[in-house]
């Protein structure tokens, strides 16, 4: 059975992460016409829109890539610790005794960088709610609609009936500040410095914020469909911060996928994580 920190498994983990990180960026590039780099580009920085999303389907191209190459070494570690024979463990003699001493404790992550942390998701996710919100209520009406005023969309809309009560842009608007807050409350606890790193503290960022980034579109749903059967356009996200928007919150998903997947960084090859020392009576 291979080991999970085997160098086939370490391989076998960086080329999951980036099959999935490439898959979702792919999946979107597809779903969203690439950004305005095929099909119908946002009426506002059109260029930034379509740089931005070819570059993004660069990447899930460069991820992919890196995944096949990844796959490859995960193979040939594997083949490799396979072909080798199984060392035999030597028994422990009365003048040859081994001690192995426990490794040193990880220090508790201080209150310093837990709070630079959760301060960080907080204001992140008070500028996405900030953004989305105009989005939905101004920046893609306006693109939806070239050369009407956002006082005659509305009244448009009004006189069509398809712009009623709208509960969920504000429920969106109100939830996802309270939840980077409740986990900015909760990581500055004193018991959190002991069972929380760096590292998972960064993945609960990213997740949170890519979710929140991912329900826009429910939050804007509404208002899009009226915009639709208004006017007779599509649906979707037209502006160019909604667009993105949305690329922000596919690279934290694969930001977090990778500091999730990927293997830690250890001392192997400077300092062992174990100390064994021979005692010879």
């Amino acid at each position: 059975m291979t080991s999970f920190s085997s160098p086939s498994s370490r391989f076998a983990r960086w080329a999951t992460a980036a099959y999935l990180s490439a898959g979702l960026l792919g999946a979107n590039q597809f779903f969203f016409g690439a950004y305005g780099a095929v099909g119908t580009a946002p009426a506002e920085f059109p260029v930034l829109v379509a740089v931005v999303g070819a570059a993004v389907g660069v990447f899930a191209i460069v991820l992919l890539t890196f995944a096949v190459v990844m796959t490859g070494f995960a193979i040939k570690a594997g083949c490799s610790a396979r072909s080798q024979p199984a060392r035999e463990t030597t028994a422990e003699t009365a003048g040859d005794r081994r001690y192995t001493l426990d490794p040193p404790a990880t220090a508790p992550l201080s209150r310093r960088t837990r709070l630079l942390i959760s301060t960080g998701t907080v204001v992140a996710m008070m500028a996405v709610v900030t953004i989305g919100i105009l989005n939905i209520f101004i920046w893609n009406p306006l693109t939806k609609a070239p050369g009407l005023t956002l006082d005659e969309i509305y009244a448009a809309m009004t006189a069509a009936g398809e712009l009623g009560p709208d509960p969920f842009p504000w429920i969106w608007a109100i939830f996802w500040p309270l939840v980077a807050l409740a986990f900015a409350g909760l990581t500055a606890l004193p018991t959190f410095a002991n069972i929380i790193t760096v590292r998972g503290m960064l993945i609960l960022s990213c997740v949170i914020l890519s979710v929140a980034i991912f329900f826009h579109w429910f939050a804007g749903f509404s208002m899009g469909m009226g915009l639709a059967d208004t006017f007779f356009v599509s649906g979707g996200d037209a502006a160019s911060p909604g667009m993105l928007l949305s690329i922000l919150g596919q690279l934290l998903a694969v930001a977090a996928l990778f500091l999730s997947i990927t293997p830690k960084r250890t001392n192997a090859g400077r300092l062992p994580e174990q100390t064994t020392r021979v005692v010879t009576n």
